[in-house]
């Protein structure tokens, strides 16, 4: 009986371990989206060269897209750093702000598509990993 209950408890352990897992994949997403947003923000704000000239955006022009994105980003990191300390706020201010960029992503397809797709990617799977893992490993 003793042994049932020692693996059991180990099982129950490995599972914490694997959340932990998860959850610290879910943060470095969430971490490096930010910091990609950012930079496409500041780029995006001074007018770089790498921007096509005439790229088509559903809503505004390059700059608004910038600031919005450079303000997202920001708020990614900050939700980065609380999701690192295991903060149960910090996951759920991820997942919002990880939708919201997803939104935003779908939105620049027109003038940036492979950009604007795999920063999706990385949104969705880092929602995956905070909301299936995040939410059950905090406390």
């Amino acid at each position: 009986m003793a042994a049932s209950q020692s693996q059991g408890s180990r099982s129950g352990a490995v599972e914490r371990s694997d959340d932990q897992g998860w959850l610290l994949y879910a943060g470095i997403l969430v971490m490096i989206g930010g910091i990609l947003d950012v930079i496409w923000g500041i780029a995006a704000i001074g007018k770089a060269h790498f921007f096509v000239a005439n790229g088509n955006y559903i809503i505004s022009n390059l700059n608004l897209w910038g600031w919005v994105t450079l303000f997202i980003g920001a708020a990614l990191i900050l939700a980065a750093m609380g999701i690192f300390r295991g903060s149960r706020v910090a996951v759920w201010v991820g997942i919002a702000v990880l939708s919201l960029n997803a939104i935003t992503q779908l939105l620049s397809i027109p003038a940036y598509p492979l950009w604007a797709l795999c920063l999706f990617a990385i949104d969705v799977l880092a929602v995956y990993g905070l909301v299936a893992h995040g939410l059950r490993s905090t406390d």
